[in-house]
C-alpha cells in the first residue's frame, strides 16, 4: 500500500516514542520505549547521546517501519522533539566528548550561574530575555565544562542539544530552533533574536561552536545514505529543524484553546497561563522583547515525583510496582488533605514559580498511622498544590476556571481529579495525549510544504473529557495550599544549609 505518511518522534526524559500520522492527523503505527537518568553526582542529570538519544530514535523507527503494510517510501517528512535545553558538546565528527547534561534536572552549575550574573550584572539576562538565568540555562552548563573538564572544553566542536544531535546525525546538518534556546536563554538573546556577543564570552563558548539558529516547521535537510543504513528511513527523505518537546505539545493545542491556561503532565510539569510559546515555530514570528506576558513556565518537578513514591512505595523486588486499579483505590478512598501529610515536590530544585535550584522534597506531618495510601495522596496533593502555586502567578486570576491539559501524566491515577479538587479549575483532556508527536507531526508536514498555515492543525484536535471539581474540599484544600506555602518559607533556609 503506498501512502502519504508524516513520523513524529520524541525522546524524552525518561521515555522516547514515536508515530506515524496520516495528513488528516489520524495515528497509523506508535511505539515507545523507556530509559534512566543518570545521576552519577548529587544534582547532576545525565543522558548517553548514542545509547538513548540516537539508538531509541533508530530504534522506534525500526519497530514503526514493522508494522504491516508501511514502507520507508510512505514516509514524506520526518519531524524530531526531545527534552530541552540539553547541553552536549561534540567533536568535529559530531561524536560526543561526555554525557548531555539534561535542563534544570542538572543544578551543577550553580556558581557558574553567580559567576555569569557578576560579569554581566543581575538584570542583564532580564533584559535580553525576560527571564533570568537558571539551572535549564545552557551558558553556565558550558561554563562549567570550561571550569572543571578542561580537555574536553578545548577538543568541543559544538555544543548541541537534543534535536540538534538526531538532525544531525539524520542529515549532517548543525541546526536548532530558535524556541528551544528562547526557553533556555543565554545566551541566545531574544532582543537581539540570535546568539549574544557578550553572554558568549562571558560562558566561555565561541559562536561558531553553537547551532545555526533557523525556525522549527523549516526543512533542515534530508536524510543521508548513511543515516538511512541506521534507521531503515529512505535517503532523501524531508527532515524538520524540530524543538523542544514542551513546544511541540504547546503547538498540538491548536489555536482554538488560545489564552486558556495550558498544563502539560511530564516529568516536569509546564503550567502556561495562556501565553502563545508556540508561535516562535513558524517563520511569520515576530520577536518582541518588550512584549507583555503572563507569568507561568515549567517547573523542575512533576510527575516524576509520582513515578518516585510510586517506585518507592512498590518495595525493592526489581519489576514489581503497585498496579494502577490499587493507586486508583489509595487516591480515592484516601480523604482530602492526606490525613494530615503535606508534601513539597521540590526534588529537583524549583524555577516556577520561584527559583531556587537548591530547594528539596519534604513530607510534613508523618505519624505511625499513615499508609502508603496516604503517601501516594500526599504526592497527588504536593504536585497538585504546585500547579496551583504557578496558576496563582497571573494578576487577577483566570475570568476562566478552565485549563487545556494533556501529557503521559493524566493517566497517572488521581492525579487530574485532584488537581481539579486543589485549583478549582475545570480540565478538559485532548484524544490524543502524547501530544508532542502531534506537534511534531504537523512540524514535519510544515517542512515539507504539505501545510502552510499554522490553523490547519486545529483539525487535528479532538477533546476527549472533562475533569470537574469535586464538592466539598475546597475549604480543605485551601487550607492545605497555605500550609504548603508556609511549608517553604519556614524551611527554605535550611534546604540551603549542607547536610552533613
Amino acid at each position: 500500500m503506498n501512502r502519504e505518511l508524516l513520523l513524529a518522534i520524541d525522546i524524552g526524559t525518561t521515555n522516547s516514542k514515536g508515530a506515524l500520522f496520516t495528513l488528516d492527523g489520524e495515528v497509523a503505527a506508535s511505539a515507545s520505549c523507556r530509559h534512566q537518568v543518570s545521576h552519577p553526582h548529587p544534582g547532576w542529570a545525565e543522558h548517553d547521546a548514542v545509547e538513548v538519544w540516537w539508538k531509541e530514535f533508530c530504534f522506534l523507527c525500526r519497530k514503526l517501519l514493522d508494522h504491516e503494510n508501511i514502507s520507508a517510501k510512505d514516509i514524506i517528512s520526518v519531524g524530531i522533539s526531545s527534552l530541552t535545553p540539553a547541553v552536549l558538546p561534540v567533536d568535529r565528527q559530531g561524536e560526543p566528548l561526555r554525557p548531555a547534561m539534561l535542563y534544570s534536572l542538572d543544578t551543577r552549575a550553580a556558581q557558574e550561574i553567580r559567576d555569569i550574573n557578576r560579569t554581566l550584572g543581575e538584570t542583564y539576562s532580564l533584559q535580553e530575555n525576560k527571564r533570568p538565568i537558571s539551572p535549564k540555562s545552557t551558558g553556565p552548563k558550558i561554563l562549567w565544562i570550561r571550569n572543571h573538564e578542561p580537555e574536553v572544553f578545548a577538543n568541543t566542536a559544538y555544543y548541541m542539544g537534543a534535536p540538534t544531535f538526531l538532525v544531525h546525525r539524520l542529515t549532517g546538518e548543525v541546526v536548532a530552533d530558535y524556541g528551544c534556546y528562547k526557553l533556555a536563554g543565554l545566551p541566545f538573546s531574544l532582543k537581539a533574536f540570535g546568539w549574544d556577543h557578550r553572554a558568549c564570552e562571558a560562558c566561555g563558548v565561541r559562536m561558531e561552536q553553537l547551532p545555526k539558529l533557523r525556525f522549527a516547521t523549516e526543512l533542515a535537510g534530508t536524510v543521508t545514505e548513511e543515516a538511512a543504513r541506521h534507521t531503515g528511513l529512505a535517503p532523501g527523505t524531508p527532515v524538520a529543524v524540530g524543538t523542544g518537546d514542551f513546544l511541540a505539545e504547546t503547538l498540538s493545542y491548536g489555536t482554538d484553546f488560545l489564552g486558556l491556561p495550558q498544563i502539560s503532565y511530564g516529568t516536569c510539569v509546564g503550567v502556561d497561563n495562556g501565553n502563545d510559546h508556540a508561535s516562535i515555530l513558524f517563520p511569520d514570528y515576530v520577536p518582541n522583547v518588550n512584549q507583555k506576558t503572563v507569568p507561568g513556565g515549567s517547573m523542575s518537578n512533576g510527575c516524576g515525583n509520582i513515578d518516585w513514591m510510586i517506585s518507592m512505595l512498590s518495595g525493592m523486588e526489581p519489576g514489581k510496582r503497585l498496579d494502577s486499579e490499587l493507586l486508583a483505590h489509595f487516591a480515592q478512598t484516601v480523604p482530602a488533605g492526606s490525613n494530615g501529610l503535606v508534601m513539597l515536590p521540590y526534588f529537583n530544585g524549583e524555577k516556577t514559580p520561584f527559583d531556587d535550584p537548591e530547594a528539596k522534597g519534604l513530607l510534613f506531618g508523618l505519624r505511625m498511622s499513615h499508609t502508603q495510601a496516604d503517601l501516594y495522596k500526599a504526592a497527588l496533593e504536593g504536585t497538585a498544590y504546585a500547579i496551583r502555586h504557578v496558576l496563582d502567578m497571573k494578576p487577577g486570576g483566570h475570568d476562566r476556571r478552565q485549563a487545556v491539559v494533556m501529557g503521559g501524566g493524566i493517566n497517572i491515577p488521581g492525579l487530574l481529579q485532584t488537581v481539579s479538587d486543589v485549583t478549582g479549575y475545570r480540565q478538559t483532556t485532548l484524544e490524543s495525549y502524547n501530544g508532542s508527536l502531534v506537534g511534531d507531526a504537523f512540524i514535519a508536514g510544515m517542512a515539507c510544504g504539505v501545510f502552510q498555515e499554522r490553523s490547519e492543525i486545529n483539525a487535528w484536535v479532538k477533546t476527549s473529557r472533562t475533569i470537574e471539581p469535586s464538592d466539598g474540599v475546597k475549604e480543605v484544600y485551601d487550607r492545605g495550599y497555605q500550609m504548603y506555602l508556609d511549608l517553604y518559607q519556614a524551611v527554605s533556609g535550611l534546604m540551603h544549609r549542607p547536610c552533613l
